[in-house]
This record gives C-alpha cells, sequence and structure tokens, in this order.
C-alpha cells in the first residue's frame, strides 16, 4: 500500500480510538469499499461521505461518484483487506478502554489502545499511537514503550517481506522488553518475549514460512506504577 494512503487509514483509524465521532472517516470509508466496482469507482454515497474522502486527495469525484486517485488503483484490494480490521480494532479499543481523557497516567490509554491494534495485526498503527507517548515518557515505561514499538515495526516489516529489517527490529525491542519481564506496567512481557523470540527463530531458520503473530496483553486497570 502506498505510504500516503497507508498513513491516511492508520489517522483515520487513531481518530476512531478515541472517540466513536472520530470513525465518521472509517464509515465514509467503509461505504466506498461496499459499492465501489473492480475500476476503484463508487456511486450512491452520501455527498457528505463523497466530501470526506474527496478531500484527502487520495480520491476523486466527479459529483455521482467517487474513485481512488490514479495511483492508488492497484491498493484497491489491500483497502479492503485492511478496513475491516481497522474498524474492528477501533471499536474494541473504544469498548474495552474509553475515553483516553478519564485514564491516569501518561500512557495508560494508549497502551490498552495498543493491544487492540496489536492483536489485530495493526503493527504499523502502534507505532503510530505510542510514539507521542515515548517521546514525553521518562524511565522504565520510555524503554519498555520503544521496545513495543520497535517489536510492532519488525512484525510491520515482517508483513511487507522485509525479513532482514524484521530480525533487526524484532531482536532490538525484544532486548528492551526482557528487561523487565515477567510483567511490567500492566504488561504481560513474559508471554510476549517468549513469542517474539519463537518468531527470530522461525524467521532465521525459514523466512517464507508464515508466523503466527504474538499477543499483547495490558491488564486493566493500568497504572504507571504497576510492576
Amino acid at each position: 500500500m502506498r505510504i500516503r494512503l497507508r498513513n491516511l487509514l492508520a489517522e483515520w483509524c487513531l481518530a476512531a480510538l478515541r472517540d466513536a465521532r472520530g470513525s465518521t472517516p472509517l464509515r465514509a470509508l467503509a461505504a466506498f469499499a461496499e459499492r465501489t466496482d473492480e475500476t476503484g469507482r463508487a456511486e450512491g454515497m452520501a455527498t457528505e461521505q463523497m466530501a470526506i474522502l474527496a478531500s484527502t486527495g487520495c480520491f476523486e469525484t466527479d459529483g455521482v461518484g467517487v474513485l481512488l486517485a490514479p495511483h492508488l488503483r492497484h491498493d484497491l484490494p489491500a483497502l479492503r483487506a485492511r478496513l475491516p480490521l481497522l474498524l474492528d480494532a477501533s471499536a474494541k479499543s473504544r469498548a474495552l478502554c474509553g475515553d483516553p481523557t478519564t485514564r491516569d497516567g501518561l500512557a495508560s490509554w494508549s497502551l490498552c489502545a495498543a493491544a487492540a491494534l496489536f492483536n489485530t495485526g495493526l503493527f504499523f498503527e502502534v507505532h503510530e499511537l505510542l510514539e507521542s507517548d515515548w517521546h514525553r515518557a521518562t524511565g522504565d515505561l520510555k524503554t519498555i514503550l520503544q521496545g513495543l514499538i520497535q517489536v510492532a515495526v519488525g512484525l510491520h516489516h515482517q508483513t511487507e517481506g522485509n525479513i532482514r529489517g524484521a530480525l533487526t527490529r524484532l531482536n532490538a525491542g525484544n532486548e528492551k522488553l526482557r528487561r523487565f519481564r515477567p510483567a511490567a506496567h500492566g504488561i504481560d512481557l513474559e508471554g510476549l518475549c517468549t513469542a517474539v523470540e519463537r518468531i527470530v527463530t522461525r524467521l532465521r531458520l525459514t523466512p517464507g514460512v508464515p508466523i503466527e503473530a504474538p499477543r499483547l496483553v495490558v491488564r486493566q486497570p493500568f497504572s504507571e506504577n504497576t510492576r
């Protein structure tokens, strides 16, 4: 998927994680995906939805229909495949994690939401979500957030077929997280680190074989002082 479209989807997903009202762009995209034909054109959408898509630069409209911009049309299958994951993860996050403004601590809500993304296979979005918290964090939490980001980026590289990049990031992230096993800040690091170690071994021995992605388990309620 082209970077511009991938980043747009991630931006919309993060907005939907935080507030159901933020899911309006994703719902517009869902309407597009339901109606689009093999050429990437959809008709019968609400005017407001057409306007949302057309404003991004990734879509075009003639007033009757909406279609992906010409340079993005080969991304239509990937868009259709990714959209249900984005909708599923954002709904799960809102149900489990609630409103981020009601959470105590720097990364309480973010870690909860990151688990919803991670366990849906949205590893790029995990990076986008946690990066700002990592920049602001200090001490052990900063190291843990960086480790989680690196593991997520490694898994994203693996899904893109970049095995070398995957191994580099997975090893770097796991090295940071192993220091805090078995658990820290509500995160089951024992289970995560063990699963990542198995993946690294599998990728080294049989890089073309599909892997089973690990799960990120975050206990609730979360406290930044939880160890």
